[in-house]
């Protein structure tokens, strides 16, 4: 990358003090004074209205090298805050620049949160888990008397409004092409839903692609997600409440069917669960760490369903949230975005756990191993141990 070539820049969302206080007291220590730099100046020249065509003024500004500055843009993208992308025919980056999760997020974050905790120590941890704590109401007490909504609209659909509903379905953007694949019909989810009921305001690009990973996640249809859209409108501003629609998609019940596939690791990861207990409807906080893999963990949807195999055959048919965020996280580490990937994984652990057991004198367990409702298996904490043992003989 030279000063030279083409660039622009583009800033998602509105810089609040919320994550500013974020930015400086929760990023910038873990991602240094450089990256920090090259950020600030991204955002600030980014919101201007001059755009630029060339490097040569993020350099110039930001006062580093351009070597200093591609490490710096990539310690950006690990943390979620810039993504890059490259026009090959044209030599061009286009930079999409990301605003700072809030600070109660970033410390609860599978992975940000673990790794401030091991950078900064538990004292400042604990001291920014009070900066950004959130108010917090208790409302049990309270009872909802809101008038249920009733569909007044009439069902026939007309030819100008199916018009209307094609010129506004939602078009694939090459730039997302590395989020999880869909498998949802916007046209048959759009056809057929009244704009009364789901205004055009709301059917942004944002919303629409939630709707279609929430769907691909929890294998929804497109009439039963019409449905839970509707009920996750608020009426009165026209805006999507997408916290309520993900709730109203963990507490829905399907209708079970055996699902068989040529490849059953493409099933969505909920029904894929459900197929495993024999059709027992998956539970809530079940669903909520399915998601949580894919949203948080970035895993695709065929790994989520391996994963998921592999917990539950390693724990018994449990699928515990530690052990499955620290397969995870391995998992994540070693890049693992394919089922292929991971089965290979899984199958190189098995053959060397299996050489390991040759070589190692069988002895009569206790009593008490036995006795234990659930055995928690380490697998890595297992490997070290016997590392060392054989430091120690050396």
């Amino acid at each position: 990358m030279k000063k030279e070539d083409k660039c622009r820049i583009e800033v998602q969302g509105e810089m609040t003090a919320e994550r500013y206080a974020s930015l400086q007291l929760l990023y910038v220590p873990l991602i240094g004074a450089d990256a920090a730099a090259l950020y600030h100046t991204l955002v600030s020249i980014g919101t201007r209205h001059q755009k630029i065509r060339n490097h040569i003024l993020i350099q110039t500004i930001s006062r580093l090298s351009m070597e200093h500055m591609e490490k710096s843009r990539h310690v950006l993208e690990q943390y979620l805050l810039v993504k890059t992308f490259y026009d090959a025919a044209k030599n061009s980056y286009l930079y999409q620049v990301f605003m700072p999760k809030d600070g109660n997020e970033f410390l609860r974050h599978e992975v940000f949160g673990r790794l401030y905790l091991k950078e900064m120590g538990k004292d400042v941890y604990e001291f920014n888990k009070l900066c950004f704590a959130k108010p917090y109401e208790d409302k049990t007490a309270y009872q909802e008397i809101t008038i249920p909504f009733v569909n007044i609209l009439k069902e026939d659909w007309q030819d100008s409004q199916e018009e209307a509903f094609r010129k506004l379905k939602p078009q694939q953007d090459a730039l997302h092409q590395n989020d999880i694949p869909l498998s949802f019909n916007y046209d048959r989810f759009l056809t057929g839903l009244p704009q009364m009921v789901f205004p055009s305001t709301a059917r942004n690009e944002k919303n629409l692609r939630i709707i279609g990973e929430l769907a691909t996640i929890h294998g929804i249809d497109e009439i039963t997600m019409r449905k839970l859209v509707s009920q996750s409108m608020n009426l009165k501003t026209n805006e999507l409440n997408v916290e309520q629609l993900k709730k109203k998609v963990r507490n829905s019940k399907s209708d079970y069917k055996p699902e068989e596939a040529k490849d059953p690791y493409r099933l969505p990861p909920v029904r894929f669960l459900q197929n495993l207990q024999h059709g027992v409807e998956v539970s809530r906080s079940d669903k909520y760490l399915i998601e949580a893999l894919i949203s948080d963990f970035k895993m695709k949807p065929e790994v989520v369903n391996v994963l998921i195999e592999y917990v539950l055959k390693m724990k018994n048919q449990q699928f515990p949230k530690a052990y499955v965020e620290k397969v995870a996280s391995t998992w994540v580490r070693l890049e693992i975005d394919t089922s292929e990937k991971a089965l290979a994984q899984i199958q190189q652990e098995a053959d060397g756990k299996t050489g390991r057991t040759k070589a190692v004198q069988k002895k009569e367990l206790p009593s008490w191993y036995h006795n234990q409702d659930e055995i928690s298996v380490d697998v890595e904490d297992y490997d070290e141990d016997e590392l060392m043992r054989d430091l120690q003989e050396l």
